[in-house]
């Protein structure tokens, strides 16, 4: 299949994106349904929540690691092979946390996750710059980021409605792994089974490729950028305890106000998908985590809650209107080697979680939380967020002189 081609004009090209989708939705429906029912799961095994919360730092060193990894293995075998191997592993690893007698087999569940979750991750980006022609690349790439933010939407809910109904591991049983079971069929249908490297002229070394990705200061600008980012991802996930603390929010209200704060960034990555190329990959980069790092510190600083909520809205929006801008950027700059650039961009994402949790936990863990202690956190992060979009200045735009339709 030829770089950028149409699929989408088949029966079985009309499946692509909705394969994608689920996909990239799938990726993060374990970590989000672990810290919704954190207290039962640390009580059924008898651990500390802090012990729990590790499970998410695991998570992201797995990825940070089989990030490198997938780059030799996109060179090696087939995008199809590898993405419903991806989506067989999420839900081995769902169905061993679903059986878990212990908190060593969650452990193991765990990496299991995170390697199946990362192979999807990284193929669901690289596979819309394989098959989707340059025009419709903005578009797919925010509906696919909106995936990944709707998770934050629906899970949450979704796993209390569970949990209090039928006890927390069937959340596991009745939704995590069927969805798993048909993001490996939707993969099956969909994707073609011709990858872009088949059409190379020779397999080159995975050396050869970091090289050319690391080397390039666009590239690498691209991949700094992307993993200053996680600052911004960041900020609605420390806010929810932000209103509990400082606001005197109960848990429901908690809930609540962490499901408004995820419906700005999904909003934000559907307008920024259909902007991206009226107003260019590289504005789109730069220009709203600026935006979005000014509002992740003013919000800590306001009176009143309301105002605050607003603050924490706008800076939402803007952290996901950036994505697509960002990731059809990064897609570009070395065309022959979208998956290598992918799974070197899931690293750098991870490294990124792993400094915000362990910045995080340090600001809130070794002072007693406060508004103070949360106002120094979010001016890191907020600091974070404009380092993306000054660092992302650096990067180039190989399609600008490129007349998208």
């Amino acid at each position: 299949m030829g770089e950028g081609s149409d699929v989408t004009k088949n029966l079985k090209g009309r499946l692509i994106l909705p394969a994608l989708l689920v996909g990239t939705f799938l990726t993060l429906t374990v970590t989000i349904f672990a810290s919704t029912l954190v207290v039962d799961i640390a009580k059924t095994f008898r651990v500390s929540i802090g012990t729990l919360t590790l499970l998410g730092l695991i998570g992201a060193f797995v990825g940070l690691f089989f990030g490198i990894a997938m780059g030799a293995l996109t060179l090696r075998f087939r995008h199809k092979l590898l993405y419903i191997l991806g989506a067989v592993l999420y839900g081995f690893g769902s169905l061993l946390y679903f059986f878990a007698p212990n908190i060593t087999t969650v452990l193991l569940a765990t990496f299991f996750l995170a390697t199946g979750g990362s192979m999807v991750g990284i193929l669901a980006i690289s596979l819309i710059g394989d098959l989707f022609p340059m025009n419709k690349r903005g578009w797919a790439i925010g509906l696919v980021m909106s995936a990944a933010l709707a998770a934050y939407v629906v899970m949450p809910f979704l796993s209390g409605l569970i949990g209090q109904i039928e006890g927390w591991r069937d959340v596991l049983l009745l939704f995590i792994f069927p969805t798993s079971v048909f993001c490996a069929i939707l993969g099956l249908l969909a994707i073609p089974s011709k990858s872009v490297q088949d059409n190379l002229a020779g397999k080159p070394r995975y050396l050869e490729v970091f090289k050319k990705v690391l080397l390039s200061k666009s590239a690498l600008a691209c991949q700094v950028g992307n993993m200053l980012r996680i600052c911004l991802a960041l900020v609605p996930l420390y806010a929810i305890a932000f209103y509990r603390i400082v606001f005197l929010q109960n848990v429901f209200n908690g809930g609540v106000i962490g499901t408004i704060a995820s419906l700005a960034p999904f909003s934000g990555t559907l307008v920024g998908g259909r902007l991206v190329n009226r107003v260019g990959r590289k504005p789109m980069a730069v220009v709203p985590p600026i935006i979005s790092g000014v509002f992740a510190i003013a919000f800590t600083f306001v009176p009143g809650m309301v105002f605050s909520l607003a603050l924490l809205l706008v800076q939402g929006f803007f952290g996901g209107l950036m994505l697509s801008g960002l990731f059809n950027l990064a897609l570009e700059q070395v065309p022959s080697f979208r998956s290598s650039m992918m799974s070197i961009a899931n690293s750098f994402q991870n490294l990124g979680t792993i400094l915000g949790i362990v910045i995080g936990g340090a600001i809130l863990s070794t002072l007693h939380p406060n508004a103070g202690n949360f106002q120094l956190l979010m001016t890191v992060l907020g600091v974070g967020g404009v380092a993306s979009g000054l660092v992302l200045l650096l990067a180039k735009d190989p399609c600008k002189t490129q007349k998208s339709g």
